[in-house]
């Protein structure tokens, strides 16, 4: 009874999944952010910022906490809100999509801003100042992830679920959506950086450089959003189904 009473009037479970699946991606989620920044730093390859970056935390060149503490952040808050808006629209019979849109990009953006701010002072980067055409793009491209996580997903796995079991039909979808969508987006944050790093560039020139970049790039952001949210969002949607 006490079970069930928490399941169906106090939002308790969802952010015990949401948090579970945070505390799963998080560490996973911090060697990556950390090796894209010395990557950048360094202007070197990706693959050997993520070594060098393994091995100075394994080593404890460089302390692990507050990073993952940021990461954690990010992620808990973005998995509990997308959880959390779902229950009370459920229990209120009111439409997901909108509110669920809303509210986590609201929170995956600011989050992920903060994140970024204090990643920059971690690394002893130099700060950044973006024009406000950046911080949209930024805003945008995420704003396509969430919703392809928490949103088109729902979709396609009821879809999926008419020739497969549901766990299946929710794991093909979580690792094939996200992705898909880093192809669609990632043109916006090649843009959004361009714009910062070359201001007054004419459009012919900034889409030769979409195009120029767009493989590495948006495989870089592939890797990056299988454990972020592929992996996170499977392991969410199989802790919110099993309690």
């Amino acid at each position: 009874h006490i079970i069930l009473y928490i399941k169906y009037y106090m939002p308790l479970h969802e952010l015990a999944c949401g948090i579970t699946s945070a505390l799963f991606v998080s560490p996973v989620m911090t060697i990556i952010d950390s090796a894209i920044i010395k990557s950048q730093i360094k202007k070197i390859d990706f693959k050997k910022a993520l070594l060098e970056t393994t091995n100075d935390y394994a080593h404890k060149k460089i302390h692990f906490k507050r990073p993952f503490y940021l990461m954690f952040l990010v992620y808990s808050s973005t998995y509990s809100t997308a959880n959390l808006v779902d229950f009370y629209c459920k229990k209120n019979e009111i439409d997901y999509k909108i509110p669920t849109l809303l509210a986590t990009s609201a929170i995956n953006i600011s989050t992920i801003a903060y994140k970024d701010k204090e990643y920059s002072r971690l690394f002893n980067t130099q700060k950044m100042t973006f024009p406000k055409a950046c911080y949209g793009l930024f805003a945008l491209r995420d704003m396509m992830t969430i919703s392809s996580c928490f949103i088109l997903k729902k979709d396609f796995t009821h879809i999926l679920h008419n020739y497969m079991p549901i766990n299946t039909a929710d794991f093909i979808a979580s690792l094939t959506l996200p992705v898909i969508t880093q192809s669609i987006s990632t043109p916006l944050h090649i843009l959004a950086i361009d714009i910062y790093q070359r201001p007054g560039l004419h459009l012919n020139a900034r889409i030769h450089h979409i195009k120029t970049m767009y493989t590495s790039v948006c495989i870089g952001r592939i890797i990056r959003v299988i454990p972020a949210f592929c992996i996170g969002g499977f392991l969410n949607d199989m802790l919110r189904n099993r309690f």
